[in-house]
């Protein structure tokens, strides 16, 4: 998990470089976030085709928290093909239950549910890159973020801008997560009140 501002755009490079590689890359974009264009300079930059590596990039839009549970525990897991391996990127996986109009119980369950899902596929053996950037984070929500951090087995924070990308490895202790607190490094972001193909959910 990459978290922190820009950690969207890294995901996105980070997804440009395993379909180079060979693997096919779904992307699940709850963030609005997935920019073709940082996926066409990295293709430039390495002398490939952008055309030909978006084509191995499949990318889907939520606008809704609703759509965006739809869109993990549904329409993932049919577009992985045997012996394909595969790379599963979440943007922005908290990003839309943040939305202060939605209860808070209500989107600590529906993110439950779609964490769920992430953890069942992750127990088969599919991988999952998250990148959930710290922009629209508000504290009355930071027990979403909670949820999303018990799930990574990683978490690499961001502390700048991606492009000078000043990062480390970071993963609170599990008893800090299990409480709800988060301290340093990440306490002046998280306890501040102010912190190829493309289809939206119902698109084929």
């Amino acid at each position: 998990m990459i978290l922190g501002d820009g950690s969207e755009k890294v995901a996105v490079q980070t997804s440009a470089l395993a379909a180079s590689l060979g693997l096919r890359v779904l992307v699940a974009d709850g963030a609005n976030s997935f920019d073709p264009y940082l996926v066409s300079r990295f293709a430039s930059r390495k002398g490939l085709s952008p055309a030909e590596l978006l084509k191995k990039i499949w990318v889907a839009r939520a606008f809704t928290c609703h759509q965006f549970v739809t869109l993990v525990r549904e329409r993932l897991e049919p577009m992985i093909y045997p012996g394909n391996s595969t790379l599963i990127v979440l943007l922005g996986p908290c990003t839309l239950f943040f939305d202060e109009e939605v209860p808070g119980p209500e989107a600590a369950t529906l993110l439950r549910r779609t964490l769920a899902q992430v953890r069942e596929m992750s127990r088969r053996g599919v991988p999952f890159l998250l990148g959930q950037s710290l922009s629209d984070f508000h504290h009355r929500r930071e027990f979403l973020l909670l949820e999303l951090m018990r799930v990574a087995d990683s978490i690499l924070r961001l502390e700048h801008s991606p492009d000078s990308l000043p990062a480390s490895p970071w993963k609170p202790a599990p008893a800090l997560v299990k409480t709800g607190r988060i301290l340093s490094p990440l306490q002046s972001r998280v306890g501040s009140p102010v912190c190829g193909s493309q289809t939206p959910l119902g698109g084929t």
